[in-house]
């Protein structure tokens, strides 16, 4: 899939570990795009202490766009999506985002509250 996805325009790749392997490096540093997949221990072969290191830098940046996803999965019981055809999963994780942000503003005012409007006349 990621043949599919990548543009070439991209300034950087933030990725899991599934998605290392040389071949995708290889075709990122062609395309100029900074490579911050998160690398993977192998069978005989567990990971550096630098790549431990490299994979906590690249998780603080990939866990605020793994957040949304993670409230689908524990709100509105999106941890496997039903065969029900791709216009119903869309309507479905549509609503689940309009919900997700609906609460995310409702907290929002909780810990914030509303601003002191001012009087106009």
């Amino acid at each position: 899939m990621i043949d599919d996805l990548l543009l070439g325009d991209e300034i950087a790749l933030y990725a899991d570990a599934a998605y290392s392997s040389q071949k995708i490096r290889d075709k990122l540093k062609r395309f100029g795009i900074k490579d911050q997949i998160q690398r993977k221990g192998y069978r005989g072969k567990p990971l550096s202490e630098a790549d431990k290191k490299r994979n906590k830098m690249i998780a603080l940046t990939r866990s605020v766009g793994e957040r949304p996803f993670a409230t689908y999965k524990q709100h509105y019981g999106l941890a496997r999506t039903r065969v029900l055809g791709l216009a119903k999963n869309m309507t479905f994780y549509g609503l689940a985002a309009m919900a997700a942000n609906i609460r995310k503003g409702a907290k929002f005012l909780k810990e914030m509250g509303l601003p002191e409007l001012e009087s106009t006349g």
